[in-house]
């Protein structure tokens, strides 16, 4: 059983001794290999601004009642519509009795 309180950790220092592998060049050497150097363009990809097609506003007002309401303002599973005594106590004082 000591063994591999001597064995284990001695592997994994091997094995990153050996995983280290060449020491990198010096940056300072004038004739060190650098890979090449990629330009690449900030503006590739570049799409102009389009106007967005316009929508009726009733159509939409629609489709997002039909949804259940705007992301952030849905009624959970717990609607306002409940009567009182089966509605949860939300927030803080949820664990107090």
């Amino acid at each position: 059983m000591r063994t591999i309180y001597v064995a284990v950790p001695a592997l994994l220092f091997a094995g990153l001794a050996v995983a280290q592998g060449a020491k990198p060049s010096d940056p300072r050497d004038p004739v060190a290999k650098v890979p090449p150097v990629e330009f690449r363009s900030a503006l590739d990809g570049y799409r102009p601004y389009a106007e967005p097609e316009l929508r009726d506003w009733r159509k939409s007002n629609e489709e997002v009642g039909a949804a259940g309401g705007h992301a952030g303002h849905r009624a959970g599973p717990e609607s306002p519509a409940q009567p009182a005594e089966k509605r949860k106590p939300a927030g803080h004082h949820e664990g107090h009795k």
